[in-house]
């Protein structure tokens, strides 16, 4: 499934192409909890980006050292209850909610009652990436989408808004779409640093 730039700008003028990603305590909806959530508008660029104190988890050291969100980041920040209508109210006007690799995340935002509008189409970059990386069934990682498409350094990596930019930057690649302006000025403020 190819989309040509000249399709998706005639479905609508501006359609609301909106791209996601979650850092959490850990891996089990049960017990863990969202620790940072963004959202990129494929045109305006960031939209929505908190951190997000937990309601129950204290610690999440075995996560901590991969995303490096601590508990002393997000101890004075609201809980995601603070944030659902916002966030809701993005997802639920949006034409096309995409990530990498969002499965996990798609679970922890049901479990908070964030869903998507009921005609938004879901898409996992990640899918489409391994049909082209890959002949096997491995999903491969965003870092591995990101070295393939030779994505600029855009900051460090497990956060979820540089993530969200790396899979904004591999979309547009893969789909052969203009970048936009917003993430060329990122891009290019990177290489300047």
């Amino acid at each position: 499934m190819f989309f040509k730039q000249e399709y998706i700008a005639s479905v609508e003028t501006n359609p609301s192409i909106l791209f996601f990603d979650l850092e959490m305590t850990g891996g089990n909806t049960r017990y863990d909890e969202i620790l940072q959530f963004s959202i990129v508008d494929l045109y305006k660029g960031v939209v929505f980006n908190e951190y997000i104190k937990p309601r129950k988890c204290k610690s999440w050291k075995d996560t901590e050292a991969i995303h490096h969100i601590t508990p002393e980041i997000v101890k004075d920040c609201f809980t995601i209850n603070a944030h659902q209508a916002t966030i809701k109210n993005l997802f639920k006007h949006a034409d096309m909610v995409i990530g990498y690799g969002i499965e996990n995340d798609l679970r922890f935002m049901k479990k908070d009652k964030i869903f998507v509008g009921k005609n938004t189409i879901i898409y996992d970059l990640q899918k489409s990436f391994s049909r082209v990386y890959s002949n096997d069934n491995n999903m491969p990682s965003l870092k591995s989408c990101a070295q393939y498409y030779r994505c600029p350094n855009l900051g460090k990596a497990h956060d979820s808004l540089i993530d969200t930019y790396i899979t904004v930057y591999c979309f547009v690649c893969i789909y052969g779409l203009d970048m936009p302006k917003w993430l060329k000025d990122i891009v290019e403020k990177q290489k300047s640093n």
